[in-house]
C-alpha cells in the first residue's frame, strides 16, 4: 500500500498544477529506476534535505546533534549564511527536486528559516519542517501558514509530560510541543490551509506502552497524522538489540496497528514499514535495498553532502559543495562511487529513507503482491 503522504501530495498538486506535475513525477520515478540499472544519474533526486543547523535547545536521550554542533564550533566552522542556503535551494530546484525537508538540530534557531522555506515555495517545491515545537509561538505559526509550508512535524515522544520531558531531557518540553500543535491546528482551520500537521515519536522501551494514548492524544489535538520511528542507532551505524520482552511488545504493537485495533489519529507509517519494526528492534540488517544514492540528497549547514538523513546522523559525508556546485557533485564519478557504497548499506530503518526505499523497491512490491 502506498504511503498516505504520497497520495495526499499527488492529489493536492494535481489540483494546484494539473496533470503536468504528475507527469514530471512519474517520469522522474522511471528515470530513477533506470539510473540504478545503468549506474549513473539520469535525473535529480526525489527528496532534498537541508540540515540548517546542528544546534539544538534540547539534549535528547537518543541524539547527539548538540555535541556535533559544539565540535563544529570548536573547529571554527561557520554555518552557511542566508544567501548561500538560498543558492543551494535554487540548485536543488535546477536538479528537479520536488521538495525539501528542513531539519536540524532545531531549525527554528535560525532566524532566516522562514526566508529559506519561502524561497522553496516560490520555486514551486514542497517545503517541509521538522521541529521540537519549543520555539513555535504565535508569530512562527502565522509565518508557516502565510508562506504556505506544506507539512510540519512536531516531535512528541509520549502521551504524558513525564515521558516526553524525560526523553527530551527538558522540563516543559511536552507542554510547549502540545501548544505548538494547537496553534498550527487552529490557524490551519482559520485560514483553510493545506499544511499537514503531524506528530512524530521515536519508540523504545520507555514509551512503547503509551503508543495507544499517543494516538488518542493526536486525535484530541486535531492533527492529520502521527508517525512512529522504531528505536535504532541515531549516533552511529552500530545496531541496537532489544531484549526479548521489548521485542515481544514491539511485535504486539505492530500487529495491533496493522489490524487497526487502536482508535485514534491515523498513522502515517506504511504497512510495509511497520512490518520492519521487528528487524529494527532486533538489531537485524534491513532487508530492503537502499537507493538513497539516487533518490535522496542531503546538505548540512557547512556544505557537507550526504545521501540521506541517517548518514548525517552518523557523520558519514560523501563530499562537499564548498568548492563546487550541487549538480557537479551529483553527476561526478566520485559521487557515483559513493552511490555504490550507499547501495550496500543496510544499517537503518529511519522513516524518511526507508519509506523512500520501499517506494522505489519494485522487486519488493511484486514479491509482496505475489505473497498476498
Amino acid at each position: 500500500m502506498i504511503r498516505k503522504v504520497y497520495t495526499d501530495m499527488i492529489q493536492r498538486k494535481l489540483g494546484q498544477e494539473g496533470p503536468s506535475w504528475l507527469f514530471k513525477r512519474v517520469r522522474q520515478y522511471l528515470l530513477l529506476q533506470l539510473s540504478e540499472k545503468l549506474h549513473r544519474p539520469l535525473c535529480g533526486p526525489a527528496l532534498g534535505t537541508l540540515m540548517v543547523t546542528y544546534r539544538c535547545n534540547f539534549h535528547c536521550a537518543m541524539c547527539d546533534m548538540p555535541l556535533k554542533a559544539a565540535n563544529h564550533i570548536r573547529d571554527n566552522e561557520k554555518e552557511f549564511d542566508t544567501n548561500r542556503f538560498i543558492n543551494i535551494i535554487r540548485e536543488f530546484a535546477r536538479l528537479g527536486v520536488p521538495g525539501i525537508g528542513f531539519t536540524g538540530g532545531e531549525p527554528l534557531l535560525r532566524q532566516d528559516i522562514f526566508e529559506l522555506m519561502a524561497e522553496t515555495r516560490r520555486l514551486g517545491m514542497i517545503a517541509h519542517l521538522n521541529s521540537n515545537g519549543w520555539l513555535l509561538g504565535d508569530e512562527q505559526a502565522e509565518r508557516i501558514i502565510d508562506i504556505g509550508v506544506d507539512s510540519v512535524n512536531i516531535s512528541l515522544d509520549g502521551a504524558t509530560a513525564k515521558t516526553h520531558d524525560r526523553i527530551r531531557q527538558t522540563t516543559g518540553a511536552f507542554d510547549r510541543a502540545v501548544e505548538a500543535v494547537e496553534r498550527l491546528v487552529s490557524l490551519k482551520k482559520k485560514h483553510n490551509s493545506h499544511v499537514r500537521i503531524k506528530t512524530v515519536a521515536v519508540i523504545d522501551e520507555t514509551n512503547i506502552d503509551e503508543v495507544p494514548q499517543m494516538l488518542t492524544l493526536g486525535r484530541t489535538l486535531g492533527i492529520d497524522y502521527m508517525e512512529l520511528i522504531p528505536r535504532q542507532p541515531f549516533t552511529s551505524a552500530k545496531q541496537c538489540t532489544a531484549e526479548a520482552a521489548l521485542l515481544a511488545k514491539a511485535d504486539r504493537l505492530v500487529k495491533s496497528l496493522l489490524n487497526a485495533e487502536y482508535q485514534g489519529v491515523p498513522l502515517e507509517n506504511s504497512p510495509a514499514h511497520l512490518r520492519l519494526f521487528h528487524n529494527s528492534f532486533a538489531g537485524l540488517p534491513s532487508p530492503i535495498r537502499c537507493s538513497a544514492g539516487y533518490n535522496s540528497l542531503a546538505v548540512d549547514c557547512y556544505g557537507y553532502v550526504f545521501p540521506c538523513v541517517p548518514w548525517i546522523n552518523w557523520g558519514k559525508t560523501t563530499g562537499s559543495i564548498r568548492q563546487t556546485t550541487l549538480a557537479d557533485l551529483w553527476n561526478s564519478p566520485d559521487y557515483q562511487r559513493h552511490r555504490e557504497k550507499t547501495g550496500r548499506c543496510r544499517d537503518c530503518y529511519l522513516n524518511c529513507q526507508t519509506e523512500l526505499n520501499l517506494l522505489f523497491d519494485l522487486r519488493g512490491h511484486l514479491m509482496q503482491k505475489f505473497i498476498n
